[in-house]
This record gives C-alpha cells, structure tokens and sequence, in this order.
C-alpha cells in the first residue's frame, strides 16, 4: 500500500466527505430540537440543503431507528436507535455545527469563548467553507479590561470595578469612557471590537506571552497599552463614522437560565463594515447566543456557570 495515500485529502480547507458532512448535521438539528420535532421542510430550510438530499437522509436515519417519522405531523425526532451521547460531551461538540452554520449565515469566521480561571477562552472556532478562523480554538486572553466586555456588561458592580482595576493605571478618557461603554453594550446586546495597529500587537505579544498560569503583570499592563492606545468599542455617536473603521470581532454573551453570562459568541470580520452589516450581525450573534440558551435549558449544554472573576492584578 502506498502510505502517501493515507491521512487527510491534500487539498487543505475542504471537507473530506460533504455527504457523511450532511448527515452529521442533520442528526445534530434534531438532537437539538429535541423538544420541538422538524418537518422535513425546516430541516432542509436550516440546513440549506435539497429536499430530495434531506429526504433521502432522513430515510435512511429511520430505517435504521436513528430517526422516526411522525405518521399524523409529519415530523422527526431522534429514534432509540441513536447511541447514547455521553453526559460528558465536550461543550466545543455540542456547539460544532450551530457555529458552522452561524458562519455560514454571516459569511465570516466565528467563535465561542468561556471565561476559565482568569482568562478569556476560546472553546471552539469555525470559519465558512472549512476555512482557518482568525481566532483559533485554545487561544486565551487575560480577563483584564478592555477585553471580555460582553462579559461583564451584565455583571455587579463590584465585578466591573475589579475587571476594570485589574489593568493597572490607565488614561483619564479610557476611565471616563468605560463605563458608558459598557452600557451601551447592554442596550444593543453585543460588543464591538475596532481593529488597529495596537490591538493586533498587543493580542500577539499576549499570545505568544501565555504559559498556562494565571496572567502576569506584563499581560495586564499588556491589557492596559490597548486602553491607552485605542478607542475601545462604538457609542451611539459613533456609529456614523463605523464605515470608517475596521472591525475586529463583533460579540454577544450567552447566557443560563438563571441570567448569568457563561461563553460568548463572536463573529470575526476583521474588514471594514457598513453600519447596516454591522448591525446585521450583532442580531446573528445575539440569536445565536438565544439558540446556546436554549440548548442549556434541554440540558444539551452544562448549566453551571463559570464564575466570572477578572485576572489577578
């Protein structure tokens, strides 16, 4: 056997088999709307796939018990036969195919994030077309303002003013700033990060900085250059000069059943935007993070928090 045959096809960022790709996410639809059984229709609508090619799945789902058609409505839940998905399911699973379909829907990469032991994240990144994200899955950040906004926009006082110290010694005008920002992202539900020079180095220079332990004082004073050195986020008089910005990422909290904030959701443009592109995928994300809630409430999801509690000065 020729051994230059094995391993993955050569030709990097396509999926190996669309077919088995299909079927994957038609059973990940129904195990989501495990309460709320499918036409045929909706599930060939949600999926943008041919009725005939969704027909033909779902026949085969059924016949062998993976699925069952209901005689009287029509429509179709998981069957007995489906093998038992572990309770310990990784959550980057779970949210594999929503994600796929959120950057489907948005035309651009996109990822979730937790906030895990005083950094910010990254548990799962898709990008259209099997492409490479710009965010990649294993990324972390410092929970240190100005980063993990939509985190904190939700939270008590007393967590904003710790997120907030954790950066050390900042301007007068980033001060000032904050916490208006802040209550803008709770009015329109998500944040928006403007792209520059000093973001760029500064999210590099923390990367590459990254050991696995808790943030150090040079990420944070790291944390602060971006406070210092740009205008963090978009007011309400700012969003006619949008289109004279590049944008970074564009997020929204998801959020339990008891309000607390757990991941969030993040569409990566990193291109310039309309006011009215920008506003497009704000609703996407927050819609996303609804579809999350929603898994968490069927417990599909954990529904234990992470507690959000900012890095360590």
């Amino acid at each position: 056997m020729n051994a230059s045959k094995l391993g993955p096809p050569r030709e990097t960022g396509q999926d190996p088999s669309p077919p088995t790709r299909r079927v994957v996410a038609v059973v990940e639809l129904l195990a989501q709307a495990s309460t709320s059984p499918l036409t045929l229709a909706e599930i060939c609508r949600e999926l943008r796939i041919s009725r005939s090619t969704g027909y033909a799945i779902l026949s085969t789902l059924c016949s062998a018990d993976w699925a069952v058609r209901d005689p009287l409505s029509g429509r179709y839940t998981l069957g007995a036969g489906l093998p038992s998905t572990p309770v310990n399911t990784p959550v980057s699973r779970v949210l594999r195919e929503p994600l796929r379909r959120l950057c489907s829907a948005v035309g651009m990469a996109a990822c979730v994030s937790e906030v895990q032991g005083g950094f910010i994240a990254v548990i799962e990144s898709a990008a259209p077309n099997s492409g490479r994200a710009q965010v990649q899955a294993g990324q972390r950040l410092p929970f240190i303002a100005p980063f993990g906004r939509e985190f904190v926009a939700w939270a008590p006082t007393a967590t904003r003013r710790e997120w907030l110290d954790a950066a050390g010694p900042v301007n007068d005008a980033y001060r000032a700033r904050m916490p208006e920002v802040l209550k803008e992202i709770q009015r329109r539900g998500y944040g928006i990060e403007r792209l520059s020079g000093p973001l760029v180095k500064v999210y590099t220079a923390l990367l590459a900085l990254e050991d696995g332990n808790e943030p150090d004082p040079v990420a944070a004073r790291l944390a602060g250059a971006v406070a210092d050195l740009t205008i963090v986020d978009v007011l309400p008089d700012e969003m006619a000069q949008i289109e004279q910005c590049r944008i970074a990422t564009i997020s929204a909290p998801i959020f339990d059943g008891q309000g607390n904030v757990v991941m969030s959701v993040s569409a990566q443009p990193y291109r310039q935007l309309t006011q009215q592109h920008v506003r497009r995928i704000g609703d996407q994300v927050i819609e996303f993070g609804e579809h999350v809630k929603s898994l968490i409430a069927q417990q599909l999801l954990p529904a234990d928090a992470n507690p959000v509690t900012p890095a360590s000065r």
